[in-house]
């Protein structure tokens, strides 16, 4: 039984950090090719006039995405901590 647990595959699972990020509906598919890029995924959505996200990424990854964000919006686009 030990010798078939040593050979399972493991996954390493990394803690995600949520944050929210209102964008127009032709920014939708660029913010999910970014979000690819970076592990992390779309929590839930709200369309509207436009649409709300709730966004989940790993911690290291932050930093940077914001910057990546920041860059495709032409700085109109930024990640917003959420409240609880």
């Amino acid at each position: 039984m030990n010798q078939a647990l040593r050979q399972l595959a493991t996954q390493r699972k990394t803690p995600l950090t949520e944050y929210t990020l209102q964008c127009e509906y032709g920014q939708l598919a660029g913010i999910e090719a970014l979000l690819g890029q970076f592990a992390g995924k779309i929590v839930s959505s709200d369309y509207q006039a436009s649409v709300r996200l709730r966004v989940a990424l790993p911690f290291a990854h932050v930093n940077v995405f914001s910057t990546k964000l920041a860059d495709f919006s032409r700085g109109s686009l930024q990640l917003l901590a959420i409240e609880e």
